[in-house]
């Protein structure tokens, strides 16, 4: 029942009904024109002075050899027909077939599944969009567990450092002194810190991050930003360059988010780089965009981000040397979660970098139309 309602069956019906129809309505009117003109032609000949009735038995027996003639014909063409049908029917359907039984196999979890087929019509790019489809599905679901196993680690740590106190506290292994309680509050914060992160990236990602708003001075929080850090850029002797654009306008922000945009990009530069380099920062007003923006450029002379890690700086968790990172005490979550803030903003942030000489984050935040801009 289910191969009759199959598409090669159907076609392959609905192409033998239209050549039966066309081989049908020929014989028919073969048929008939055969027997006018012979009419016609006994006619003439009755009109010549030939003695004989239009159609005598020999005549008969001519007319209905032809006939059943043209009836042999006509039924041999008819299975030609649905051989022929069948054919092409199949050929155009294989690569369907294909596909449906690559799609069950992704339905079933077994996700990467891709399709041999080199066409060129809308079969082939039917194909080739299943083939990304299913590519893309299977790099998702590796991002994702990798996701779920860094969130687990990172909130792990905390926990373990935690429950290592209680533990040691209630042994009376460990004595109960303000010093512990403050550290088993620090790793409470970073565990807090971790969780309002993860969930600021995840309300973001779906456009339901609350920002509030207000007119701000770029300008002002990168002062405040570089103020707060000197002490680690004088620890590690950086020389840090501040070149600030006084033509900027007030800008309609999120001040907390900018804020956190700007300080994770800092804290990455002062983190990665050797002691003894530089930070340039940068402030800018763009006139010759389709809509007034101030870029903002941080650069360090750090020795750089490999190529092959440049395309996933932005993803979460993602450590170009998970060593160091590690050990530095980053979450793996600072510059995804500056991507989503700037895009929340109808920004944009990108990064560039060379090997040996450094990296540049360049962020770029529309102008509030309400805002003049002198």
């Amino acid at each position: 029942m289910r191969k009759c309602n199959s598409m090669v069956f159907r076609l392959t019906g609905m192409v033998f009904i239209l050549l039966f129809l066309t081989i049908a309505v020929l014989l028919f009117l073969v048929n008939l024109q055969m027997d006018n003109h012979f009419t016609h032609y006994l006619q003439m000949n009755m009109l010549i002075g030939m003695e004989r009735m239009a159609k005598g038995p020999a005549e008969e027996i001519f007319m209905s050899s032809v006939h059943r003639s043209l009836i042999w014909v006509g039924l041999i063409m008819m299975l030609i027909s649905v051989g022929i049908s069948y054919v092409v029917v199949a050929q155009i359907t294989r690569p369907l077939l294909e596909l449906t039984e690559a799609v069950k196999t992704i339905r079933s979890g077994q996700l990467g599944r891709t399709v041999s087929i080199d066409r060129r019509d809308e079969v082939g790019i039917l194909a080739r969009t299943f083939n990304d489809m299913s590519i893309q599905l299977k790099r998702n679901d590796t991002m994702r567990r990798h996701l779920f196993a860094n969130i687990a680690h990172e909130l792990r740590t905390p926990l373990t450092i935690v429950q290592g106190n209680l533990e040691g506290l209630v042994d009376d292994v460990i004595p109960a002194d303000k010093s512990i309680f403050l550290s088993m509050e620090d790793e409470v914060l970073r565990l807090n810190r971790l969780v309002q992160d993860l969930r600021d990236l995840s309300l973001a990602e779906i456009n339901e991050l609350v920002l509030h708003k207000k007119e701000s001075n770029v300008n002002i929080l990168l002062q405040r930003a570089v103020s707060m850090l000197r002490p680690l850029t004088d620890e590690k002797e950086l020389m840090v360059t501040v070149n600030l654009d006084d033509a900027i306008p007030l800008l309609y922000i999120d001040t907390d988010r900018i804020n956190q945009v700007i300080y994770n990009i800092l804290n990455n530069a002062i983190r990665y780089i050797d002691r003894g380099r530089a930070i340039y920062i940068e402030t800018q007003l763009i006139r010759n965009m389709s809509v007034p923006s101030v870029r903002i450029l941080i650069a360090d002379t750090g020795n750089g981000i490999a190529p092959e890690d440049m395309p996933h700086i932005f993803q979460y968790f993602y450590r170009g040397e998970k060593s160091r990172s590690r050990k530095s005490g980053g979450s793996g979550i600072g510059l995804a979660l500056a991507r989503q803030f700037v895009l929340c903003h109808g920004g944009s942030i990108r990064a560039e970098s060379q090997m040996g000489k450094g990296t540049t984050f360049y962020i770029i935040l529309p102008v509030n139309k309400d805002t003049s801009v002198s």
